[in-house]
C-alpha cells in the first residue's frame, strides 16, 4: 500500500466512511477541532509522518499536499523539550484560555493505558487518576480541556506535546497544572478550573491577577462565542456557568 493510500485509509476510519469515498476534495472540517487534530496527529505519527507546524488542511488533498516533501520523521516524546516559558502576563495583563469538549467525542477504550489516543495525549499520572474514576472519559475530557485552555491562555505552550502538560491535584482535590521536562515535574503558575455535566466538559485557565468579577466578565463572552444558546440549554451548560 502506498503512503497516500495509508493516509486515505486512516482518514476514512476517522470519518467512518469507505476509503473509496475519500477524494482530494473530501472535507476535513469535522477533524479540525482540538480533539480531531490530535487524532490526525497521532494517526500520522503511527505512519511515521508529521504535519508542518500550524498546518490545518481543509481537505484530504490539502493534507496530502502538506505532507508531501515536508514530512519529517516524528521526534520521540523523550526527545521533545518544552521551549522556555514566556511570562505573558508579567506586565499585569490578564490572559485567559477556555475550552469545551463533548465527552462522547473521546474514543471509547477497553484499556486506556494501551489505547493510542490516551497514551499519546495524557501523562501517565493523568491516566492513573482517570481509570480509578467511575467515568474515566469524563475526567479525560476535563484534562484535555485544561491542556487546550492552557495553550490558548499562554502561547509559549503551543508547541509542547500534550502528555508533557498535565493536570494534578493538591491534598484538597483542587486541580493545578504541571509541566514535565528532563528535570522532572514543575508546577505551573497558571490557575485552572475544570467542570463538567454528564455530556460536556470545560476548563478555564487564567494567568495574571484580577478581581473575580473581571475574570467572569472576560470568560462569559468566550462561552457565548464557543457554545450556541440552544446547545447551552440542551447540555445543561446554563446551569454550569450560570448564564
Amino acid at each position: 500500500m502506498s503512503q497516500t493510500e495509508e493516509i486515505r485509509s486512516m482518514i476514512a476510519t476517522m470519518l467512518m466512511v469507505s476509503p473509496a469515498e475519500i477524494a482530494e476534495g473530501t472535507s476535513l472540517a469535522s477533524l479540525n477541532t482540538s480533539l480531531g487534530s490530535a487524532k490526525v496527529r497521532l494517526g500520522l505519527k503511527r505512519l511515521g509522518l508529521a504535519l508542518p507546524a500550524g498546518a490545518k488542511p481543509a481537505t484530504f488533498g490539502g493534507l496530502v499536499a502538506a505532507l508531501s516533501g515536508e514530512t519529517a520523521q516524528v521526534a520521540t516524546q523523550a526527545g521533545t523539550a518544552a521551549r522556555p516559558l514566556v511570562p505573558v502576563a508579567a506586565n499585569g495583563s490578564l490572559q485567559i484560555g477556555l475550552d469545551v469538549e463533548d465527552i462522547g467525542s473521546l474514543p471509547a477504550a477497553v484499556d486506556y493505558w494501551e489505547h493510542e489516543f490516551y497514551r499519546g495525549s495524557f501523562a501517565k499520572s493523568e491516566i492513573a487518576y482517570a481509570v480509578l474514576q467511575a467515568e474515566p472519559r469524563t475526567h479525560f475530557a476535563g484534562f484535555w480541556c485544561a491542556k487546550e485552555a492552557l495553550r490558548k491562555c499562554d502561547p509559549s505552550f503551543a508547541g509542547v506535546d500534550p502528555p508533557l502538560t498535565a493536570v494534578a491535584h493538591d491534598q484538597d482535590g483542587r486541580p493545578y497544572l504541571t509541566l514535565y521536562s528532563g528535570a522532572g515535574s514543575e508546577r505551573l503558575p497558571h490557575a485552572v478550573s475544570i467542570s463538567h455535566t454528564a455530556e460536556v466538559a470545560t476548563a478555564v485557565v487564567v494567568m495574571g491577577f484580577a478581581a473575580p468579577e473581571v475574570v467572569v466578565a472576560a470568560v462569559e463572552p468566550m462561552i457565548v462565542e464557543q457554545i450556541a444558546p440552544e446547545r447551552r440549554r440542551s447540555r445543561g451548560l446554563a446551569k454550569l456557568f450560570g448564564i
